[in-house]
């Protein structure tokens, strides 16, 4: 079994739009159904579950009534990304320990491809993630001065979705609640990497193109993609 936590919970302060981020017109549709299309249309997903701030639980219940098949659940979300993926793992009722494939909603680019791929190294791995190379140096910085440029052959920047059977990124969590830290993870990878150490997490190459909307111009950027697709 394959699961699907769709996050859509995000306040997007950085947006500074009067329209919630997740709703944003992206090519005549809310930005939530770019995702949440390629998700229903996938073979191998059994369930999807979308998790959305309170405010936004009677809207996006409109968006997804045409994937009602597979929108098993629209969960409360909470204050932060790591309380929402929690709120969206924890309400999956199930014995068993099926695939977990955790994704941003501002990530409109999803792939049938990316999804396969994902579903598929989870037969190795425990966790895995998409991500892609870094193509620009950086800088870790110290109080406004460069304090170390790691080598960019070795960095990848992260994206969704992340894949991680059910057992091992509820054990993730679990761990985090227990620990007195302020750890604020920014992804959930961020949890295995911390909590579980001895989990090896996968990296799946993903496009460039599978970008995170999370300022205004970014919906110019996305739609310059869709535009570009279209002429190929």
């Amino acid at each position: 079994m394959v699961i699907v936590v769709l996050l859509a919970a995000g306040t997007g302060n950085r947006f500074r739009n009067s329209t919630p981020k997740q709703l944003a017109e992206l090519d005549g549709k809310p930005l939530i159904e770019h995702s949440l299309e390629v998700f229903y249309q996938h073979n191998q997903i059994d369930e999807i579950n979308i998790v959305v701030s309170k405010e936004l639980i009677s809207r996006v219940s409109e968006i997804s009534q045409p994937y009602a098949t597979k929108v098993k659940q629209i969960t409360e979300g909470g204050n932060t990304r790591s309380e929402s993926s929690f709120a969206g793992l924890v309400s999956i009722g199930t014995d068993t320990n099926p695939k977990i494939l955790i994704h941003d909603a501002a990530r409109p680019f999803i792939s049938s491809e990316m999804i396969s791929e994902c579903i598929e190294a989870l037969d190795v791995f425990d966790a895995v993630s998409m991500a892609t190379p870094s193509n620009e140096t950086v800088f870790e910085v110290e109080e406004g001065i460069i304090s170390r440029i790691p080598n960019r052959e070795r960095l990848m920047r992260a994206q969704t979705p992340q894949g991680f059977r059910l057992e091992t990124i509820i054990a993730g969590y679990e761990r985090m609640k227990a620990d007195d830290t302020s750890f604020t993870p920014t992804d959930d990878c961020g949890v295995v990497e911390k909590y579980l150490p001895e989990i090896p997490i996968g990296v799946i190459r993903g496009p460039n193109e599978n970008i995170k909307i999370t300022f205004p111009k970014d919906l110019h950027l996305a739609q310059a993609i869709l535009e570009a697709d279209d002429k190929r």
